[in-house]
């Protein structure tokens, strides 16, 4: 999709891929960073961001890593029940993990927000 995109400025990404990749699916990074990623990415926008998932994690990191235009990059991750505290912090920690990440953009502002 990244190849056929080389002017990529808006990035959508729907974490409702269950079907698409289960659970366990490896992502393999890829072994050049694609041209959108490294000069046009401004924006990121990433609905139902699964963050119990490891794979899902890893793509997150990359692109925060490499987007040298990311400007603004928001998650909404998945839901946790309100009688579930111990997922609840367990998200807590993840997302704040994420926003560690050392990013590739000087100005990239990170928003967590609720669907």
């Amino acid at each position: 999709m990244l190849d056929s995109s080389p002017k990529l400025q808006i990035l959508k990404l729907d974490g409702s891929c269950r079907e698409y990749c289960p659970v366990g699916c490896e992502w393999i990074q890829p072994k050049c960073v694609r041209e959108c990623l490294l000069l046009h990415l401004e924006t990121l926008v990433w609905t139902r961001y699964e963050w119990e998932r490891e794979d899902v994690k890893q793509v997150a990191t990359y692109i925060l890593k490499n987007a040298r235009q990311l400007r603004k990059a928001t998650f909404y991750p998945t839901c946790v029940g309100p009688k579930e505290l111990e997922k609840l912090e367990k998200r807590r920690e993840m997302l704040n993990e994420l926003a560690s990440v050392a990013r590739g953009s000087t100005s990239c502002h990170l928003v967590f927000e609720s669907e």
